[in-house]
């Protein structure tokens, strides 16, 4: 293998190094900023919502238990509130949510437009807010 090759992969594997740990690193800081930053209404019919513990990953690789709700909606997909949920409330914030009726849900619109992506790594976008219709 000449030298010039050896440099164009060197190069080539270092970009994709970087690319890739800025992505997994950098990535839920920047979607989580552009998400505030720019926030969607979606009117949804709510099908079920469930108390459930996510996880998280810090850019240390240490991760945590998160008390969440699961809300589910036909026509607007899957979505989980973590905002003022807690291990003690998050059963009666979920049972807060009655089958059939009609949610605002205020959602971020990087996670909207990327929630495909997100799917594949078992995550799906997190509510800012929501109230009865």
């Amino acid at each position: 293998m000449s030298k010039t090759t050896a440099r164009v992969l060197f190069v080539l594997c270092a970009f994709v190094i970087v690319f890739v740990s800025s992505f997994f690193l950098a990535g839920p800081t920047v979607l989580r900023s552009y998400d505030d930053a720019h926030r969607v209404q979606l009117v949804c019919v709510v099908s079920s919502a469930e108390a459930s513990t996510g996880s998280s990953r810090s850019a240390k690789g240490v991760g945590a238990s998160t008390p969440q709700v699961v809300i589910e909606s036909r026509e607007c997909g899957k979505f989980v509130l973590r905002e003022g949920v807690t291990t003690d409330n998050s059963r009666d914030v979920a049972s807060s949510f009655k089958s059939g009726t009609t949610y605002e849900l205020e959602v971020g619109d990087g996670s909207l437009t990327t929630r495909t992506l997100l799917r594949v790594f078992g995550a799906s976008p997190e509510l800012l807010g929501y109230r009865p219709a």
